[in-house]
């Protein structure tokens, strides 16, 4: 089985995903500050688990694997492991408020606004933070293969 490594459009899909996760977090933005938009909750609960999974995949099946290839270093094992730990905590979280903001939407949420809102500011953060860490390695990756040499080398 020979190893995949980060084509061309798979970078494209990449920053088209991250590009997504972006805008989700506008609109995570907007509906922390206002919460009776019903109908824009429930796609927003319904948008979040999806996207998180195709973002994700992609990084874990080809990012991450690129990226241990070319690092030079044992970091990159250890980095790639942290950020698949933050992948799954940030899993749970979107699982979490989706299940928050349709139970918002229908009406049957017993948390204050303010939490509700604190939640989709946190989580908006945490996927900010989780673009800003892939670009980084991303773009660590892409300059090293340029210069043909090692990431920590």
């Amino acid at each position: 089985m020979s190893e995949q490594t980060l084509a061309a459009s798979d970078i494209g899909q990449l920053e088209a995903l991250h590009g997504r996760l972006l805008d989700l977090c506008l609109r995570l933005e907007e509906a922390a500050s206002d919460l009776d938009i019903a109908g824009d909750l429930a796609d927003l609960a319904d948008a979040m688990p999806p996207l998180l999974e195709s973002v994700h995949d992609l990084e874990e099946r080809l990012l991450f694997p690129d990226f241990d290839r070319h690092a030079g270093s044992c970091f990159a094992a250890l980095a790639i492991e942290r950020l698949k730990a933050e992948h799954r905590c940030d899993r749970l979280a979107a699982e979490e408020l989706s299940l928050t903001l349709k139970a918002v939407a229908d009406g049957q949420c017993g948390l204050s606004p303010d939490t509700i809102s604190r939640m989709l500011g946190g989580f908006q953060e945490s996927l900010r933070r989780h673009v800003f860490s892939e670009k980084i390695v991303l773009e660590s990756l892409l300059a090293a293969k340029a210069e043909a040499r090692d990431i920590f080398g």
